[in-house]
């Protein structure tokens, strides 16, 4: 017998062995289990279980990981975990200059059955361990896999560590790694790992679930839109819907900055400006613009207007910085139509522009002023993401030149590959009927003071599904969500760095609910803000409302979910 033969002999002795052990009542000990374990490296996953052509996908090392309990280390709550086999694997690429996709993949001893994809974000480019929070969770909700869940994630087929500070979209000169990262990676990657849970725990997932904000919300979308009968639920955070409008429209906000640059100082004039045209629609003056959609037409900047139009200061706008936030919130317009018919990509909303949009940077600044005027190439350090993301676009997934000056851009003398990305990377297909037909459940959330996306583009999404499907066929199998005051990464503060605004819901648990036990989610799902230490003290509560709808205060305390009521536009 050839040492390969022996091996692939072993692995299924030991998962066998886990399974009769198991259904016999009787818990592997620790050496039978490590065994088991150990037994996956060198695992090669048959080509056949590969929907999309791929190179060898083969598990690299496979180790028992002792169960871990919660613990503060170092001021942060730090989550329990239990024991777990963690399985480090890649997919080689077909083309020799590509890079592979590294994947890993988290068995539980005590598995519940099932499975959660995590998504990406950004670029992606560095591995989606699938032991982290699910984004948008309180600090005390159980990370997915200590409740019984097999997770995993990806790096989406490359290394953002193979190239320059500030060139996250680099890979995208290869023609396969720009397809692994449009949608082929997650589909290889979801195809080897059930391949690695059957040789395990001698069967298959009996549900999957795709978990997902920003870039991972398409990425949901995506696995929806082209391998329906591969999930039984989605939930899509926030998700880059249009990503060829989006990239197009931030390349739109930065050119004019330039040589007009909007400084970063007149954020909080801008987003008072809002605060005192919209805080009092939602029945309480509290910093919170909830009323997001009554907001829009009650905001007048050009109030703020410096005498003469030159720049004068942090107390005016100037005229050249009107002009960009009159683009800002227009939509942006194509020449041509790009995937699925589409021709434009919808404003921003205005409201909470001096949120907080991750640890320190403020919504506005992280995203569209940087605390520099964008610079060719971009400065990484200072220029907003904006420009580093659209620049980087159109340069190498566009222009395919890394030379390529962006500020002389015009989408029309690249029709041809702008259509061609587009039909990669768009998730806008409204046809979901084979998603819906084998039960398949989709929750969509967008964030209302979102500065990354617009919200507008989650909510046309949904308008299009009922279009396409009908009110009764979505109205069984979507819900879509919106978060007023929530910046794209989820957290945020009222106005004038007033209180923490409630973002944390779990959404896991409903999509799962609603799957296996047919129970939608309610209209209005309670979101919280809570302290980040045991014993996680509850600060606020209120509550996120489905579109059209939300939250208005009809007295009481403020802090309370219970003192609001979801109300349509």
């Amino acid at each position: 017998m050839n040492h390969f033969a022996f091996r692939a002999i072993l692995r299924i002795g030991f998962a066998l062995l886990a399974l009769f052990l198991s259904a016999c009542g009787t818990v592997p000990n620790a050496d039978q289990l490590a065994s088991a374990c150990a037994g996956l490296a060198g695992h090669v996953i048959a080509p056949g279980a590969m929907g999309l052509p791929s190179g060898k996908a083969s598990v690299a090392s496979a180790v028992l990981t002792p169960a871990s309990a919660a613990a503060v280390n170092g001021g942060a709550f730090v989550p329990a975990l239990p024991q777990f086999c963690k399985v480090s694997g890649t997919i080689a690429s077909r083309d020799p200059a590509a890079q592979a996709i590294n994947f890993q993949l988290n068995l539980p001893t005590t598995w519940n059955g099932k499975a959660l994809q995590y998504g990406g974000g950004g670029f992606n480019g560095v591995l989606i361990t699938g032991l982290t929070p699910l984004r948008d969770a309180a600090p005390d909700d159980a990370l997915p896999i200590a409740r019984g869940y097999a997770t995993f994630g990806q790096d989406s087929g490359h290394q953002a560590s193979a190239f320059p500070a500030g060139e996250p979209g680099a890979f995208a000169l290869n023609d396969e790694m720009l397809e692994n990262f449009a949608f082929a990676s997650y589909k290889k990657v979801k195809d080897a790992a059930v391949d690695i849970m059957r040789a395990y725990y001698g069967r298959q997932p009996q549900r999957m679930y795709y978990f997902g904000g920003s870039e991972g919300g398409r990425e949901g979308l995506t696995m929806a839109q082209r391998f329906p009968a591969d999930y039984d639920g989605i939930v899509s955070v926030v998700p880059v819907i249009n990503w060829t409008g989006l990239f197009h429209a931030f390349v739109r906000n930065q050119v004019p900055q330039h040589e007009d640059w909007l400084q970063p100082e007149k954020t909080a004039l801008i987003a008072k400006a809002t605060s005192d045209a919209c805080d009092a629609l939602d029945g309480l003056a509290d910093g919170v613009v909830n009323n997001y959609m009554g907001c829009q037409a009650r905001v007048d900047l050009q109030r703020l207007r410096c005498p003469g139009g030159s720049d004068a200061g942090v107390h005016c706008l100037s005229d050249a910085e009107l002009r960009l936030m009159r683009g800002i919130h227009s939509p942006y317009v194509f020449p041509f139509p790009i995937a699925n018919g589409l021709t434009a990509y919808p404003q921003w909303l205005y409201g909470h522009e001096d949120s907080l949009d991750g640890p320190s940077a403020l919504s506005m600044v992280r995203w569209v002023s940087g605390t520099a005027a964008p610079a060719a190439p971009p400065d990484a350090a200072r220029n907003s993401t904006q420009w580093i993301y659209g620049s980087n676009w159109i340069r190498y997934a566009i222009a395919r030149d890394k030379t390529y000056d962006v500020r002389r851009y015009r989408p029309e003398d690249f029709r041809d590959q702008v259509q061609k990305t587009s039909a990669l990377m768009d998730s806008t297909n409204p046809d979901l009927s084979a998603f819906f037909a084998r039960g398949g459940k989709l929750i969509l959330r967008e964030n209302a003071a979102d500065r990354a996306q617009s919200t507008l583009m989650g909510i046309q999404y949904h308008e299009a599904l009922v279009a396409r499907l009908g009110a009764a066929a979505t109205e069984k199998s979507v819900r879509l969500y919106v978060s007023p005051g929530s910046t794209h990464s989820g957290n945020s503060r009222a106005v004038a760095g007033g209180p923490a605004v409630p973002t944390m819901v779990d959404l896991l648990d409903p999509l799962d609910r609603w799957v296996n036990a047919g129970d939608a989610p309610a209209n209005a799902l309670v979101q919280v803000v809570k302290a980040p230490l045991p014993p996680f003290a509850v600060q606020a509560s209120r509550p996120m409302c489905r579109h059209p709808g939300y939250p208005h205060y009809i007295g009481g305390d403020r802090a309370q979910a219970s003192s609001y009521q979801c109300r349509p536009f």
